[in-house]
């Protein structure tokens, strides 16, 4: 048995899992949700971490992170915290040591977004406002491969991280921690991050290549079960 710490992304709360948390179960596995606080907009990556590894202190195992989307930044912080077994990262960012996220977006790998979602963000955010908080962009970009009783439950989930801080800070880290193991799963059918990118990016930041997953952006809603099934082979002595 493992025990996977889920961290939910900047545009969902914890309850985001609960389609997988029962996949996870039926393989004998355990599932921890962790709530990013979405009131915290100056706050940096490593405070978001120890409240990350706070909500861990009554479990004695060597956790599974898994970090969806924007929470990819926070594995290797929680990592340097406490120990870990394995970090993988969902569909999700990757930090670069010496540069923000903001300067890897735009300076770096303007490629990080598939361009539709990049436009809408930008025309959108113009307004004071996030592209997931309208129905149908929320719909188009997260939700498009879940059936519409999942897709209608899963925009109930929505809710805002605001972790403007933890996005345009230097990775507090001079490197990643040296005792602990990555994954990195893509998701081919992504329309946030690009999965030219995550492939691209597992490889020259991870050393790994990255694990294939037919989804959208949020397996753990349209595929919970294959989700399930590729972290429980994941948990396995690492065999991807």
């Amino acid at each position: 048995m493992s025990v996977f710490c889920l961290i939910h992304g900047s545009t969902q709360n914890s309850e985001c899992w609960n389609l997988l948390i029962p996949e996870s179960e039926k393989l004998n596995h355990q599932a921890v949700k962790i709530d990013l606080p979405s009131d915290r907009q100056n706050a940096g990556g490593m405070l978001y971490a120890e409240i990350i590894a706070k909500q861990l202190e009554t479990i004695e195992e060597s956790v599974i992170l898994v970090g969806h989307s924007f929470s990819g930044i926070f594995l290797p912080l929680v990592a340097s915290l406490r120990p870990v077994q394995h970090l993988v990262y969902l569909a999700s960012f990757i930090p670069k040591v010496e540069t923000s996220i903001a300067e890897q977006l735009f300076d770096e790998n303007p490629d990080m977004f598939v361009p539709d979602w990049a436009e809408a963000w930008t025309s959108v955010i113009g307004a004071g406002k996030c592209p997931v908080e309208d129905y149908e962009l929320a719909l188009h970009f997260l939700f498009h491969d879940c059936t519409p009783e999942v897709a209608e439950w899963g925009f109930s989930t929505r809710q805002l991280t605001n972790a403007e801080a933890a996005m345009n800070e230097v990775f507090p880290l001079t490197d990643y921690p040296s005792n602990v193991s990555h994954s990195y799963i893509v998701c081919d059918r992504d329309q946030t991050i690009n999965p030219i990118w995550s492939r691209r990016a597992a490889r020259k930041f991870l050393g790994v290549k990255a694990i294939e997953l037919a989804s959208g952006h949020c397996p753990y809603l349209s595929v919970p079960k294959k989700l399930a099934s590729i972290l429980d082979a994941v948990s396995h002595a690492n065999q991807y």
